[in-house]
C-alpha cells in the first residue's frame, strides 16, 4: 500500500462519527464516564505513557501544548486501536473482542520556526460492556439482570506554542530551551446504558431503563517544556554527540459541564425473540445536572543519551494526578449504588533505543525505534470504597516507510495488563490492546518560500 492510499484511508477515518465505533468490552468501563488511563499515541503507549517530557521531533504529542513547537515539519498522524480481553469470575471466564479508531491529529511547522500548531481528536473515556447474572426469585420465578453500555466522550484540541533559546553556546548550538503551549480542549460525546430485568415467566413484564448522557464543553490546558544538556562533546567547533535532560509539565483547569440526561422507565415483552415496549412509565431529559472534571497536573522528566559510534537511549518517566474525590459531591452524572470517586493517580516509565538513527540503505532495522515500558494507574472510581487499579507492561516497535521516499513512519505498540479491585477479588480483567498508528509527512513544500530575481 502506498503512502497516499494510506492517507486517503486515515482521512476517511477522521471523518467518522466517534460514537460509531465497535467499543472496548469490559465490564469496569460501566463506572464513571467509562476507563479514561488508554493511550492512543503508538509511541507513547508502548512507553508506559510517559508522553510529557520526551519531545517527538517527528509527530505530534497531543498531551503536552508545549511539545508543538519542537516537533520539525508538519505531520499528520493516526492511529487504530484494537483490544482483547478476558474476565475471571468465580463463574468461569469470559472472553472479549473489540475495537475503534484512535488518535487523529495534524501538527503545522514552518522549518527553523520557533512557533508550532496542531490541532487533533482522540477518545478521552470510553464505555463499553456488557453482562448479566440470574436470580431466582421463588420457586416459579426466575430473573435475568442485564446490564449493557457504550459510547464515550471525546476530546478535539488546537493548540499552539512558541520555544525561547535562553542559550546558546560558541558554536551556535542551542543549549537550555523553554517551550510554552495552550491547548484549547472541547468534549463531546455521549453514553448510553441500557439496564434489563427480564423474568422466565411469559406472564410477568419485564423491565427496562434506559439512560443516555450527552456532553458538550470546553476548557484549556497550559503545558511547558525546559530541555538542557546535562554533557556535550565537541568536534572542529561542532557537537558531535550529547546527553540532554528534559523537563515538563501541564496544568489542565477544571471543567464544568452541565450535560443533557434522557431517562426512559419502560414495561417490555419479548415475543418472537423482539423486545417490544408494552407501557413507558417515565421518559423524562434532564437539564439541571452537574458533571464536574476536576483540574489535572501532569509532570515528567526525560533523558536521552547519544552513543559515541551510533544510537539513542531515551528514559522517559510522567506522573499524572487527579482530585475526583473532592468533586465526588459535585456530580449528579452517575449514579451507581457501590461507586465512589477517588484520587486518581498513574504513574509511567518507558524507554526507547535507536540503534543507528542514520540508518542506511543496508541497515534497516537499525533505523527502526524500539519501545518497553510500564505504567500503573489508581484509577479514579473505586467499587465498594477501593480504587480500581490498573497494571500493565508495554512494548512496541516504530518503522520508516523508505518506499514513501518521505521521512513518514509506521508504529505499532502493545500493551499486556490488568484490571481489579482489592475487595472484588473474585473479579479480575485480563486485557491486551494494541495499536498501529502512522507519521507521514508528504507536506515538505507546504511552507516553501520562493524566492525569484
Amino acid at each position: 500500500m502506498n503512502l497516499k492510499a494510506i492517507f486517503l484511508i486515515l482521512i476517511s477515518a477522521m471523518c467518522m462519527r466517534m460514537q460509531a465505533q465497535i467499543p472496548v468490552n469490559s465490564p469496569y468501563s460501566r463506572f464513571g464516564i467509562g476507563l479514561t488511563d488508554i493511550g492512543f499515541n503508538p509511541r507513547y503507549s508502548s512507553m508506559g505513557n510517559a508522553s510529557i517530557a520526551l519531545p517527538d521531533f517527528s509527530g505530534v504529542n497531543l498531551s503536552n501544548p508545549a511539545s508543538f513547537a519542537l516537533f520539525a515539519e508538519t505531520t499528520f498522524q493516526g492511529s487504530v486501536f484494537a483490544k482483547s480481553s478476558q474476565l475471571l469470575s468465580t463463574n468461569g471466564h469470559t472472553n472479549y473482542l473489540g475495537g475503534q479508531v484512535g488518535e487523529i491529529a495534524f501538527g503545522f511547522k514552518r522549518a527553523g520556526s520557533k512557533w508550532g500548531f496542531a490541532m487533533g481528536i482522540t477518545p478521552e473515556s470510553v464505555v463499553g460492556y456488557q453482562f448479566s447474572n440470574v436470580t431466582t426469585i421463588n420457586d416459579s420465578l426466575r430473573a435475568k439482570y442485564s446490564y449493557s453500555g457504550e459510547g464515550g466522550i471525546n476530546k478535539v484540541q488546537m493548540g499552539f506554542a512558541r520555544t525561547f533559546i535562553l542559550h546558546a553556546d560558541s558554536t551556535h548550538a542551542r543549549t537550555h530551551t523553554l517551550s510554552v503551549g495552550t491547548n484549547l480542549n472541547f468534549r463531546f460525546g455521549s453514553i448510553l446504558q441500557v439496564d434489563r430485568i427480564i423474568f422466565d415467566n411469559t406472564s410477568v413484564f419485564n423491565s427496562k431503563f434506559t439512560n443516555r448522557k450527552s456532553i458538550s464543553d470546553a476548557n484549556f490546558t497550559f503545558g511547558a517544556h525546559y530541555s538542557f544538556p546535562i554533557h556535550q562533546r565537541k568536534a572542529a567547533g561542532k557537537v558531535t554527540r550529547s546527553t540532554w535532560f528534559h523537563l515538563a509539565g501541564t496544568y489542565e483547569l477544571q471543567n464544568n459541564i452541565n450535560p443533557k440526561v434522557q431517562d426512559i422507565r419502560q414495561s417490555t415483552r419479548t415475543v418472537s425473540g423482539v423486545e417490544l415496549a408494552v407501557h413507558t412509565i417515565l421518559d423524562t431529559t434532564y437539564t439541571q445536572l452537574s458533571f464536574v472534571l476536576p483540574q489535572r497536573i501532569q509532570l515528567g522528566a526525560a533523558v536521552t543519551h547519544e552513543f559515541k559510534k551510533s544510537g539513542t537511549l531515551s528514559l522517559s518517566a510522567s506522573y499524572r494526578e487527579q482530585d475526583w474525590k473532592s468533586v465526588e459531591n459535585l456530580n449528579s452524572l452517575v449514579q451507581v449504588n457501590t461507586q465512589s470517586f477517588h484520587n486518581s493517580k498513574n504513574i509511567g516509565l518507558g524507554l526507547e533505543y535507536i540503534p543507528n538513527a542514520n540508518g542506511g540503505e543496508n541497515n534497516y532495522f537499525g533505523a527502526c525505534t524500539y519501545r518497553v515500558g510500564i505504567k500503573s494507574a489508581h484509577t479514579y472510581v473505586g467499587i465498594n470504597g477501593n480504587n480500581i487499579v490498573q497494571e500493565a507492561f508495554t512494548c512496541g516497535l516504530q518503522m520508516p516507510m523508505r518506499s514513501s521516499k518521505t521521512t513518514s513512519t509506521l508504529c505499532i505498540s502493545a500493551e499486556f495488563g490488568t484490571y481489579g479491585n482489592a475487595t472484588e477479588i473474585a473479579t479480575k480483567e485480563n486485557y491486551a490492546a494494541f495499536l498501529i498508528g502512522f507519521k507521514l509527512h508528504p507536506f515538505e513544500r507546504w511552507f516553501v518560500q520562493r524566492k525569484y530575481d
